[in-house]
């Protein structure tokens, strides 16, 4: 099986700042299947993890907001190979699946079970889901862009590996 996800060895320094500007925007936009409000670069520069990225990939960062009651149905990403994730509101409210296995009508499934301030390394072409139940769902999300797009989750890995996290 395909590697679904694997967390980031660094804590996020401005998770509460993302929740509380996206919280806060009066600037959500439709977004693929979501409602979303794209971070500026001077929160994202608050985070020296991200800055590292920075510095070897391409990318925009915002939050996606997935409302109450509602489930974004199994599927791979068609628009890119990889991402990067934070939950942002963890309260159990909602769960994210990916497909263990093969497909079928009966089959196995892998939960990212979020851990607070944590960024995942999310590999999109392995089929999942997400079931949200009885409040909005905030989700800080990376999307590589132009010689970046292609970014499979091997190579995330590994350019991760070489940031230099503080330590």
């Amino acid at each position: 099986m395909n590697i679904a996800y694997t967390p980031v060895p660094v804590m996020a320094s401005i998770a509460k700042d993302l929740y509380i500007y996206a919280k806060s925007s009066p600037n959500w936009t439709q977004y693929y299947n979501f409602m979303a409000v794209q971070i500026p670069r001077d929160i994202l520069q608050l985070d020296s993890f991200l800055v590292g990225l920075a510095d070897k990939r391409t990318f925009h960062a915002g939050v996606l907001r997935m409302e109450p009651n509602t489930c974004y149905n199994w599927h791979v990403d068609t628009d890119r190979k990889v991402g990067l994730n934070m939950l942002l509101s963890d309260d159990g409210n909602s769960r994210c699946l990916f497909l263990d296995g093969e497909p079928g009508v009966v089959f196995n499934t892998r939960e990212l079970k979020y851990e607070p301030d944590t960024y995942y390394v999310f590999n999109t072409q392995v089929p999942h889901m997400v079931l949200n139940t009885t409040r909005p769902r905030y989700l800080f999300s990376v999307e590589f862009l132009e010689k970046d797009r292609s970014l499979t989750f091997d190579e995330l890995c590994e350019d991760i590996k070489g940031i230099n996290h503080g330590y």
